[in-house]
């Protein structure tokens, strides 16, 4: 192989380095949303997919100017623009992030203060109590009771309030939440197969 070709080789190499790195970034945003659906995966804390994204766009800066940039062969005002786009994308990534890792924390997850498990057993109700604007607050899940993959679903929601005082299973697609003594029990039914469920549930009038 010449020395032309090596030198083409390593240049096309380099490129796709960089347009990885921010990719990667990117990706991090989706990847770092999965938990919320498939709960056995937030053993991994919401910050470290928020974070992904300066660490791969600096990582993938640099790669430009340092290796890329003087392999290119292309116009001097060409590689000075790229470079500039892709500094002033790190360099505002990096507060935004911070700020947002800050915010997320661990994801939100809260503790668990009750587990109802469906008929069949291929379901759980589980109440979550988390930390609101200022006061404890508490918001129901439907989760599979399988594996890794296993899905989840919000159900219901109450800032700065109480957990329900019951939360049951009336059949294998129904579930019923009572919020506080004598109440009316509120209903919705959900889709096994996509597992969605027909609406959350309101929470009820004081």
């Amino acid at each position: 192989m010449g020395t032309g070709r090596v030198f083409r080789v390593r240049q096309i190499g380099w490129g796709f380095g960089v347009v990885a790195l921010f990719a990667a970034g990117v990706a991090a945003w989706f990847v770092g949303g999965l938990p919320t659906r498939f709960y056995r995966l937030d053993f991994v804390p919401a910050w470290v997919f928020i974070m992904a994204v300066p660490v791969c766009w600096t990582a993938g800066a640099v790669l430009w100017s340092h290796f890329v940039s003087g392999l290119c062969r292309c116009r001097p005002w060409v590689r000075g623009a790229i470079g500039a786009v892709l500094v002033l994308m790190t360099v505002v990534a990096w507060p935004i992030t911070i700020f947002l890792s800050a915010l997320v924390g661990d994801g939100g997850r809260g503790t668990i203060k009750a587990v109802e498990v469906s008929r069949d057993g291929r379901y759980e109700a589980v109440s979550e109590s988390f930390w609101g604007f200022f006061d404890p607050s508490c918001r129901v899940w439907l989760r599979e009771r399988g594996g890794l993959l296993s899905r989840q679903v919000l159900v219901w929601e109450r800032i700065e309030a109480n957990c329900p005082v019951r939360v049951y299973f009336p059949d294998d697609t129904t579930i019923s939440i009572t919020e506080r003594k004598g109440d009316a029990p509120m209903t919705t039914t959900f889709d096994p197969d996509r597992m969605e469920v027909a609406r959350t549930l309101p929470p009820g009038v004081r």
